[in-house]
């Protein structure tokens, strides 16, 4: 999704100070800005609307088509029922909207604040949430955008959704490692010695395990989806910071991670490890009408699978077939960098589908793991075949 979000944001009270605010993203990040950063407040009623069409605009397809993907590979857990109101999606913004203070919009490079809290937060005393360091972390998305055109980029992935989400990683990531820095620093402590510091490591993956509070009804998997990118991203940056401080982010930026595998694994990415199979959007041969071609990458086999069963993944294509009644039947290859890693996946994934009741075809040839199921056996049986 294009929609850089903030998770705390920029009080009205403090907007004329954001002047000073630059300056310490200047001083931190060792890069200036290249020019003004337009904002503007809007109420809290606005945002509903505004969310709804910035994520909208973000997705190669429309609400709907976004959740019946969703449900034909069981990242939800609900049927595929057509002509139906876009409810998963509503849920979507409200778990966005009850985060949401701030947000940076890059296609139009406009920092939105918004002037009433959350309700959930309306009550907390003052100072709790961090306001100076909020604000510095959005300004580094508008520092991001004008020197490395995080807009243009983004739209360019829309279509590669394991892609994307690494580079939002790496977008969030950094804007939380210069607000720390600016947060430590204000406090007194030292940043490099807080960052180097082994004790840190699990600091970060007590946070990437941690639950995100969420509504009885909210699937699972818009929680690790939002999380991804500011605790794995966070963890990449990390790395790429020991390694160079921020000019080797700057490095980063001009050739960033291509999957969620390499942020995940940032030594796959740092020391050259890894080398995917290029993603192509074009549906499996034979196939006549689509719903959507997917690119999922480890994040999501991880999530489908298990984490450990996703380790070794090195390229997938899913292409999503519908017959003519709009009835789905998915179309998976995945690529492993072994035999072993492929065979463990096939078993985890079609135990995943078992469960769920779901028949499936599959086959294992080599390093390659073919997958199929739904309302046209035919194709799926020769798919896999």
């Amino acid at each position: 999704m294009a929609l850089v979000v903030g998770l705390c944001g920029l009080p009205p009270a403090l907007s004329a100070d954001l002047d000073a605010s630059m300056k310490s993203v200047e001083k931190i990040r060792g890069l200036r800005f290249l020019g003004p950063v337009r904002t503007e407040a809007i109420e809290r009623s606005e945002l509903p609307k505004r969310l709804r069409e910035q994520v909208a605009t973000s997705m190669p397809y429309s609400p709907e088509e976004w959740e019946d993907v969703l449900r034909a590979l069981f990242l939800v857990d609900e049927p595929v029922v057509p002509a139906r109101q876009a409810q998963l999606f509503a849920q979507l913004i409200e778990v966005y909207e009850s985060q949401v203070l701030a947000y940076y919009d890059p296609s139009v490079s406009t920092y939105y604040s918004i002037r009433q809290p959350p309700p959930a937060m309306a009550g907390l005393p003052a100072g709790l949430n961090a306001e100076e360091g909020v604000i510095v972390h959005e300004l580094v998305h508008a520092l991001q955008d004008q020197h490395f055109a995080i807009g243009v980029k983004d739209r360019a992935l829309r279509h590669d959704a394991d892609a994307a989400m690494a580079y939002h990683a790496l977008l969030e990531g950094e804007a939380s490692l210069v607000m720390m820095a600016y947060m430590l620093e204000k406090g007194g402590a030292s940043f490099d010695e807080v960052v180097e510091s082994p004790l840190f490591d699990g600091v970060l993956a007590t946070a990437a395990g941690a639950e995100i509070p969420i509504g009885p009804t909210t699937p699972r998997y818009f929680a690790e989806m939002l999380k991804f990118p500011y605790l794995q991203g966070l963890r990449f940056v990390v790395h790429a910071y020991r390694r160079g401080g921020w000019k080797e982010l700057d490095r980063v930026h001009r050739d960033p991670p291509e999957s969620t595998r390499e942020i995940l694994h940032p030594e796959d990415y740092f020391e050259r490890r890894f080398s995917g199979t290029a993603f192509s959007s074009a549906p499996a041969a034979g196939v006549r009408q689509i719903l959507s071609v997917e690119h999922l990458g480890e994040f999501h086999w991880g999530f489908l699978a298990g984490a450990a069963n996703a380790r070794g993944w090195i390229g997938d294509h899913v292409t999503i077939a519908l017959n003519s009644g709009c009835e789905p039947t998915v179309l998976v290859e995945t690529r492993w960098e072994s035999s072993t890693a492929a065979q463990r996946f096939r078993d985890a994934y079609v135990d995943a589908l078992d469960a769920r009741g779901v028949g499936t075809y599959a086959a294992v040839d080599g390093g390659r793991v073919r997958v199929a199921y739904g309302n046209d056996l035919a194709l799926a049986r020769r798919f896999v075949q």
